[in-house]
């Protein structure tokens, strides 16, 4: 179970920047709305609707911007992007907290430490699935 928290925790960090943030107290209406998102936006972000209406703001603008750039995104990347997001909606509030804490951890190591654990995140993946198409992408 660790081991497959810190696998996605590490999957996360690369691929969800915005999943890190904490979550900001609400003191107004939150935007967008469901309701308020494009079509294109919608058909994108369809793993997280169920949850959206307890996304904060910050956390809203910043899957909105993913979302945007998702057309531009290569097909490997779109799947990715998609499976992610399911994953992401299974956890539980703790695992994402773990989550979320983990990337924040992650992110206060030196470049070099990240390059390093993220290689060796990689191998990992080649060596269980045998094959390197189940990489993460780089970013």
């Amino acid at each position: 179970m660790a081991k497959t928290l810190l696998g996605i925790g590490l999957c996360l960090c690369f691929s969800f920047p915005a999943l890190a943030a904490p979550p900001q107290p609400q003191s107004q209406p939150v935007k967008p709305e469901w309701s308020e998102l494009t079509p294109p936006q919608q058909q994108v972000l369809a793993p997280l609707k169920e949850e959206w209406g307890q996304l904060d703001a910050t956390r809203r603008k910043r899957w909105v911007k993913i979302a945007s750039r998702y057309p531009k995104m290569k097909p490997e990347e779109q799947q990715r992007l998609q499976a992610r997001m399911q994953e992401w909606v299974k956890l539980t509030p703790e695992q994402r907290q773990t989550a979320r804490s983990k990337y924040r951890e992650f992110n206060k190591l030196s470049a070099e430490k990240r390059a390093r654990l993220k290689a060796q995140y990689q191998q990992s993946l080649v060596n269980k699935s045998g094959n390197s198409s189940a990489q993460p992408a780089a970013q």
